[in-house]
């Protein structure tokens, strides 16, 4: 299919990861419908088909892996956290028999991912906001799960890289 460079047209750009797949195509729907068909028209003698796709208009998101991704009408990125309907949202449970710091790590590293993942600070903090009940929910310390949201929440998305060129090896 990805050598074909005719069916390949309309197609700007192509991410996979194992069994989920996400792209840009330039054209229209029925085009799009077209392209879908004869892809699974040549993958069909191997057992595969597509059979579940998605098509937005710029500004409505769509849903990839763990992400909800568009493009703005100017073509920017927008990204947010994507949560299938059956997932609870709970959490170990404050109470629970376990080492203090596993409450905060699991806190900490959940906003993280949210801050990873999310490129609009204000889209961020509602998130945040609604991870917070789901740990005060799960009876979490109101000033712990504030604190550690609010330092995740002023951090840079992207973590800065470490220049090895100019360090000395003793």
């Amino acid at each position: 299919v990805y050598e074909n460079e005719e069916l390949m047209t309309n197609i700007k750009s192509v991410k996979r990861y194992i069994d989920d797949g996400s792209g840009v195509f330039s054209g229209t729907k029925r085009q799009f419908a077209e392209f879908i068909n004869t892809v699974n028209d040549r993958i069909s003698p191997y057992g595969l088909n597509i059979d579940e796709h998605t098509i937005a208009d710029p500004g409505q998101f769509v849903a990839f892996l763990d992400i909800q991704f568009c493009f703005s009408e100017d073509g920017d990125l927008m990204t947010d956290l994507y949560v299938k309907e059956p997932d609870s949202r709970s959490y170990l449970y404050y109470g629970s028999s376990h080492p203090r710091h596993t409450f905060s790590s699991i806190v900490y590293s959940t906003s993280l991912r949210l801050r990873r993942i999310i490129n609009n600070d204000n889209r961020l903090k509602t998130r945040l906001n609604e991870l917070k009940e789901c740990f005060l929910s799960a009876n979490y310390p109101q000033k712990m799960v504030d604190n550690i949201t609010t330092k995740v929440g002023s951090m840079e998305r992207r973590l800065r890289s470490h220049n090895t060129s100019n360090s000395s090896i003793l």
